[in-house]
Parts: structure tokens; C-alpha cells; sequence
């Protein structure tokens, strides 16, 4: 499946600069919900509390990872090497690190968990995501009936975090990019690359 047409880019550096705000929030709410302390008992009321912060945060990572989302991991990667103008090493290097740190795996999410009631080649978590979570999916949702059992969804959602190493350096570039005008989208004369985002007011 490609990339929705609903709510697209106009243009691979828009993509690029609405990727960057999306993940700096990102890792600053990871940053502000990162709990105190250390282990708690799963019963207990801060342990509860953890595990939805866990979920929340992998349903907040999902669009970089999935493929058909508009600032999904690989769409950015796709985007840095088409505005990368100037072929600039450092922009070129950063790029295929990222392309290297986020595994087939990463963007699929088909790793197996455990055995269970979701039937193999299913995306645990995304049942989570779709049945409980973000939508009421009635199929996803019994297929996820599994999920109070919090030590499996803990393992189900920290699969989903191994993207975040990934995650940081394509900031970390894009940021690079950005800062010292070496970005432009393919195409484009160098004093017009779009309509203004938020980033650019």
C-alpha cells in the first residue's frame, strides 16, 4: 500500500520540516512522561499507570514507522536523498545510517511475540492499536483480548521502541539539513520550496 493521498505533503521538504516537529514532540513527551523511581509491581497503581504510558507512547510512534504514513521512517528517507541538492556528504552518510538502523522488521511490525490467540503474521500490537486504542475495530479488538495480560503487551509494545534510535538520528539530519539550507525539494528553484509549515512562521 502506498501513501494516502488524504492530508499529503505538498511537496518532500514540507514532508522534512513537518517530520521534524513531529519528532522533536515526540521525544519531548518521552522525555516528560519517562517514569521516576525504579521497578513496580504490575498490580500496583504505578505500575498501571506506566503501562498506559507505554502504550501511548508507542501509539504515538506508530506514524514513523508505518509505511503508508505521511512522515513514516522510510518516506523521510526517501525525502532527504531527493532534497539532499547539493549532495552533501553528511546529509548523504546521516541518510543511509537511518536507512540502516530502521529494519524491515521496524516498518513491517510483524515480529512474533508470543503464542496466543492472534494468529500468526498478525501485528500484535497494531490489534491494540485498532481495537482498543485509537479505533473500536471489532475483529482487532477480539483478537487483542489477549492485551491485559501486561507483561505480553509490555513485550509487544517494546518491539515497537527499538525504531527510536532510528528515529533520533533521522532528527538529528534533518535538523542538520534544515539549519544549514543544504535541503530543497527536487525541482524547486532555491528561493521557492513551497508554502510556509508551521516551522517556517
Amino acid at each position: 500500500m502506498g501513501e494516502g493521498r488524504r492530508g499529503k505533503p505538498t511537496s518532500e521538504l514540507e514532508r522534512l520540516r513537518i517530520f521534524e516537529t513531529l519528532a522533536a514532540e515526540y521525544f519531548r513527551m518521552v522525555e516528560l512522561f519517562t517514569p521516576d523511581g525504579g521497578p513496580v509491581p504490575p498490580n500496583a497503581v504505578e505500575g498501571e499507570r506506566r503501562h498506559w504510558l507505554e502504550l501511548f507512547r508507542a501509539a504515538l510512534l506508530r506514524k514513523f514507522i508505518v509505511r503508508d504514513e505521511h512522515v513514516s521512517m522510510k518516506l523521510v528517507v526517501r525525502a532527504l536523498r531527493l532534497c539532499n541538492y547539493s549532495a552533501d556528504r553528511k546529509v548523504a552518510e546521516g541518510t543511509e545510517a537511518v536507512a540502516g538502523l530502521f529494519t524491515a522488521e521496524m516498518v513491517q511490525g510483524r515480529q512474533p511475540v508470543a503464542a496466543g490467540p492472534a494468529p500468526e503474521g498478525h501485528d500484535l500490537f497494531e490489534d491494540v492499536l485498532y481495537g482498543r486504542l485509537l479505533h473500536g475495530d471489532a475483529d482487532r479488538f477480539h483478537r487483542s483480548e489477549w492485551a491485559d495480560d501486561y507483561s505480553r503487551l509490555s513485550t509487544a509494545a517494546a518491539s515497537r521502541f527499538d525504531a527510536e534510535r532510528a528515529l533520533r538520528k533521522a532528527l538529528d539530519v534533518v535538523r542538520y539539513g534544515l539549519a544549514n539550507g543544504l535541503l530543497r525539494s527536487p525541482g524547486m528553484p532555491p528561493d521557492d520550496d513551497g508554502p510556509p509549515t508551521a516551522a517556517r512562521l
